[in-house]
């Protein structure tokens, strides 16, 4: 695939951004995929070996500013199958024409409030969350971030997706152990917590502090001098070691000769170091918030970092209990082993290919006939309770002001597009809606596959007549029953008692939109382990009582016209009036409202 991908700011390559970035770069290029970079001057060198979008690298102001406002204009949008934005809480765009992942790292701005200027979390609260909205996909990399863009960022849930980072295991190298504490981080007050960790040394036992000392390596960032100043002060001074900011290349040594690793943080995005740690064999300790508590559950002693004698209890237990000691390095390999940078590149990827778009905040795939069927196919072998949907611009426009109905379509096992309506609202959002998946066009494929299907719905002696056509296809579908939808033929526990005895795999519910998914979210529990799809007014036209488009109108997307001439009194209000409606509000949510 062509990807695009926002490799701004990279911090000289010197931050946990810039890491992910460095190695999510790299597993996409190992996957064979043609990436183009945007970059500034600190990573134009840095990824000289792709095509490059560069970008002069000035002040903050302007980058942000730029990076916003201009530089959507200057790419080539058509060039490329999707965008992903490594970093969209630092950088975003005002528009994305093509299907966009926006990557969100971290908000502790929320959690450390004095970390920026009022100038940049005016941008962090205001702008952003603004411009990170209209993204297609919004990718979290903690469930910890995710909550907190769902709390603060006002993103709709269904928009969100969890893709861990990975993490590169340093090499394993045979050195000398030290007695020494680690914590790898830049030095930054408060929210690195860097204060309370030589504090919470300062009241371990005499002989631990004697014996072991606390090493910190990390390039200085703004509030290092509240740290240096009280390391200088501090009775335990000697003990305390700064080496500045140091190459991965010599962290394997690191690593090897420490006897524990702490993470004190206040707040974190993610934690690379501490599974480089749990990786390395050491026994960990960290914070018990933010994204270090995921991290560290099971893994590692969890501590508030907040309480100075939490932290000091924390590093006692792991320098005086061996068995507490050994259990910890069994439990962090396992926990590391879990993580990898191409897991990650996979999930980024699989975002885009799960063709999944929104529109006022209901999700449908955007694939084809034949992926629907295959979806259809994988839920019935699962002989479970399934509810699935198919959604055009009526469905939506009801869905736009029926909050109970938009919730059972977002509850729903699948969601499928179905007419010229969905497709339309998809692309102005910047979406590609590959094929017509409508419910009368599927009915035939379905009945040449093995399933035994159950028609419900309709008026009385619609749904028979219907049974009696579909039975009449030559395919493998064996068409097991019928009933109507008003309950006249059969009462409602009469028509859960047969499908009980029947055993379908698919019941096909044709009430209309919203009653037909209200009742099947009511009553999915009743449902015999099938798949309960709602099809609108399919056995109307499988019982031949409405005529269905010419092929060449179909083909054409005005099976509307056609419905409109045969139905102009019930379905006047739905197109003349809906459709137009249904355009305005898209044009709305992307304009001013976000989606």
């Amino acid at each position: 695939m062509k990807i695009l991908l926002s490799a701004i700011p990279f911090d000289n390559g010197k931050s946990g951004i810039s890491v992910y970035i460095r190695e999510v770069v790299h597993a996409l290029e190992k996957a064979g995929h043609e990436l183009t970079l945007i970059v500034e001057d600190d990573g134009a060198k840095e990824f000289e070996r792709f095509e490059l979008i560069r970008v002069k690298k000035r002040n903050a102001l302007f980058s942000m500013l730029y990076s916003l406002f201009i530089l959507p204009w200057r790419i080539k949008w058509k060039k490329y199958d999707f965008c992903i934005l490594l970093a969209a809480n630092r950088r975003v765009f005002c528009r994305y024409p093509i299907f966009t992942v926006a990557v969100v790292h971290d908000l502790s701005q929320y959690h450390v409030p004095v970390k920026y200027d009022r100038f940049r979390m005016f941008y962090i609260k205001k702008v952003l969350p603004h411009y990170v909205r209209k993204a297609q996909a919004i990718c979290a990399i903690s469930e910890s971030t995710r909550n907190d863009l769902i709390q603060y960022w006002h993103i709709p849930a269904e928009k969100i997706t969890v893709v861990y980072n990975g993490f590169t295991q340093p090499e394993k190298v045979q050195t000398e152990k030290k007695k020494q504490i680690l914590y790898i981080s830049r030095i930054e007050h408060p929210g690195k917590n860097h204060l309370n960790l030589l504090k919470a040394f300062e009241l371990l036992p005499e002989d631990l502090r004697r014996e072991y000392q606390l090493v910190m390596p990390g390039a200085a960032w703004s509030g290092a001098e509240a740290v240096l100043d009280y390391a200088e002060k501090s009775p335990c001074r000697e003990q305390f070691h700064f080496p500045g900011f140091l190459d991965f290349a010599k962290l394997p040594e690191l690593y090897a000769q420490s006897s524990m690793y702490i993470f004190p943080s206040h707040f974190e995005g993610f934690g690379l170091s501490l599974l480089e740690a749990m990786d390395a064999g050491l026994p960990c300790a960290c914070s018990n918030c933010s994204s270090l508590g995921e991290l560290g559950k099971d893994a590692a002693i969890l501590f508030d970092p907040a309480s100075v004698q939490e932290i000091a209890d924390a590093m006692k237990t792991i320098l005086s209990d061996d068995e507490c000691r050994q259990s910890l390095i069994r439990k962090g390999q396992a926990k590391a082993a879990l993580f990898s940078w191409q897991k990650t590149a996979d999930g980024l990827l699989a975002i885009y290919q799960r063709k999944i778009t929104h529109v006022f905040g209901v999700p449908f795939f955007t694939g084809t006939m034949d992926e629907a069927l295959a979806q259809i196919t994988n839920l019935v072998r699962q002989k479970q309770n399934h509810h699935v949907a198919f959604i055009n611009a009526h469905c939506l426009n009801v869905a736009y002001h029926d909050i109970a109905y938009k919730q059972v379509l977002n509850e729903c096992s699948a969601v499928f597009a179905d007419g010229i309506g969905a497709r339309i609202g998809a692309k102005m959002l910047g979406h590609k809606v590959e094929e017509n998946v409508n419910g009368t066009d599927m009915f035939p494929l379905l009945a040449q596959m093995p399933f035994r299907i159950y028609l419900f719905g309709g008026a009385p002696g619609v749904a028979a007549k219907a049974l009696e056509n579909a039975r009449a296809i030559r395919g493998q579908a064996e068409f097991i029953g019928c009933a109507d939808g008003f309950f006249r033929e059969k009462t409602e526990d009469q028509l859960f008692a047969e499908l009980a005895e029947l055993k379908p795999d698919i019941v096909l519910v044709a009430m209309g939109v919203p009653k037909q998914e209200m009742w099947i979210r009511t009553h999915i529990e009743k449902f015999p382990g099938c798949v309960a799809i709602g099809v609108g007014g399919l056995l109307d036209f499988v019982s031949g009582r409405i005529p269905r488009a010419p092929l060449w109108m179909r083909k054409a997307n005005l099976e509307w016209c056609f419905r409109l001439y045969c139905e102009p009194i019930r379905l006047f209000k739905r197109y003349i009036i809906g459709n137009p409606l249904f355009i305005w509000r898209v044009f709305y949510s992307k304009t001013w409202r976000d989606q």
